[in-house]
């Protein structure tokens, strides 16, 4: 038992240190600029898009598919769901309605399309975003869309909380505990063993995009929310969001050794905002501000990349510690 919870609270503490390093630093280096409640509160609130759009890309992801169009995705069913729900009356049942529908609608085709062309997902989602973002022109001519009031009550806290943990439930329970979890896992490892075994990579790539759309609905609703005026994007802009999720996911894979996939999303997500928040506290331009966040990543990455071999050479010279005992007991003999 106590072996049990040395392991779990070492899990934790390596899960938590990465976030908490963050922290530390920008704190002491902001001069008390950076680390107050009020500021971290803000950052977890900003994080919640992030971690959403993470969890809806990550299945994607997993099996080494780039989704470039999950950013127009939500900045589209945003548009829409909130033009459709001022329009029906329905208020915060028809925000979360059409602008999940929308979104799951928009994926559907992506992964019908991907099934068929057979193109590399990287250059047939970025023709996407082209296509996705100009879609609100020919819908509202350019419009955008407009709510205020208590259809922006969900980007408040508690609310905007509480669908993250909602949803992170989902994701948890359908990554971890179903056939097509398992089926994502199993072809993201090895995808030759995957087919021999008898999966259907293009089955199990469609769902994955259908089951993201759910995640970017909801990614959609808090985006409209929280900046209340939404105006057509152009030149690819929604891509940013997809870059802010894909460091998420990325320091959910180097967590991944400690923590659950969905556990280091969230986590991943809500540093990298903060990573971003403190090197705005200490008054870095944009260019130093992105130099720095790519180096960020990069270590991690590079870590994350080595942590195999530095295991087998430490393995290594324990065998050659326990053959060296060995011989000198039997020498002794």
């Amino acid at each position: 038992m106590i072996k049990t919870i040395e392991l779990y609270s070492g899990r934790i503490f390596k899960t938590l240190l990465v976030p908490l390093l963050v922290y530390i630093v920008f704190a002491a280096l902001s001069g008390g600029r950076f680390g107050t409640w009020l500021g971290m509160t803000l950052i977890a609130r900003q994080a919640v898009i992030s971690a959403l759009l993470a969890l809806g890309i990550t299945c994607n992801m997993v099996m080494g598919m780039w989704d470039f169009s999950a950013g127009a995705v939500v900045v589209f069913a945003a548009i829409i769901g909130g033009n459709l729900a001022k329009a029906t009356g329905l208020d915060l049942f028809g925000l979360i309605l059409f602008c999940v529908l929308t979104a799951v609608l928009m994926t559907t085709l992506t992964g019908f399309l991907y099934s068929i062309l057979k193109v590399p997902s990287m250059v047939f989602t970025i023709g996407l975003v082209l296509v996705y973002e100009t879609l609100p022109y020919l819908v509202y001519d350019g419009a955008g869309a407009f709510i205020s009031g208590n259809l922006t009550k969900l980007a408040r806290s508690p609310y905007c909380f509480i669908i993250l943990g909602v949803m992170f439930a989902i994701f948890y329970i359908i990554f971890n505990y179903t056939t097509f979890g398992h089926n994502v896992r199993a072809y993201g490892r090895n995808s030759i063993l995957a087919k021999n075994l008898g999966l259907n990579p293009t089955k199990i790539k469609f769902f994955s995009f259908v089951l993201g759309g759910a995640f970017l609905g909801m990614a959609a609703v808090i985006y409209i929310s929280s900046k209340g005026k939404i105006q057509v994007g152009a030149s690819m802009s929604s891509v940013t969001m997809v870059f802010d999720a894909m460091m998420g996911f990325f320091i959910a894979i180097f967590l991944s050794r400690y923590c659950n996939m969905a556990i280091g999303i969230v986590i991943g997500s809500f540093t990298m905002k903060m990573l971003t928040a403190g090197l705005v506290s200490l008054g870095l331009s944009t260019t130093i501000r992105n130099i720095t966040t790519g180096l960020f990543l990069l270590v991690l990455l590079c870590i994350s990349s080595n942590m195999g071999r530095v295991s087998a050479w430490r393995a290594r010279r324990e065998r050659a510690k326990q053959a060296n005992i060995k011989y000198l007991k039997a020498k002794q003999c």
